[in-house]
C-alpha cells in the first residue's frame, strides 16, 4: 500500500506544483467571481462556486499536462451533471 506522501509525489509529476495550481484556481475563480458581478450585481451562489472550482481545478492541472485524458474525462463528466442540475432547475420553474 502507498504511503500519502507517495501518492502526493506522483499527483506532483502529473499535474504540477500543488501551491502554483492552487494560486492558478484562486486567481481564475476570482475573475469569474468578479466578471459576474460586473454583468450581474450578485454575487455566484455556492453551489456554482463549487461547480466553477471542480472544473478550474482540472483547467489547471491541463495547463500542465495537457495530454493527461482523465482530466478532460473529468471535466466532462462535471459539465454534464452540472447540465442536469439547471436543466432540473428550469424544469422545476417551468420553463
Amino acid at each position: 500500500m502507498r504511503t500519502t506522501d507517495e501518492v502526493l509525489k506522483e499527483r506532483g509529476n502529473v499535474y504540477g506544483d500543488f501551491t502554483s495550481g492552487s494560486n492558478l484556481e484562486a486567481d481564475i475563480l476570482k475573475l469569474l467571481k468578479a466578471n459576474h458581478f460586473k454583468q450581474h450585481g450578485v454575487y455566484l451562489s455556492e453551489l456554482e462556486l463549487i461547480f466553477f472550482s471542480k472544473i478550474i481545478m482540472k483547467l489547471s492541472r491541463l495547463s500542465v499536462t495537457p495530454n493527461h485524458i482523465d482530466s478532460w474525462t473529468d471535466i466532462a463528466g462535471y459539465a454534464r451533471l452540472i447540465e442536469q442540475h439547471y436543466i432540473g432547475v428550469q424544469n422545476a420553474q417551468g420553463n
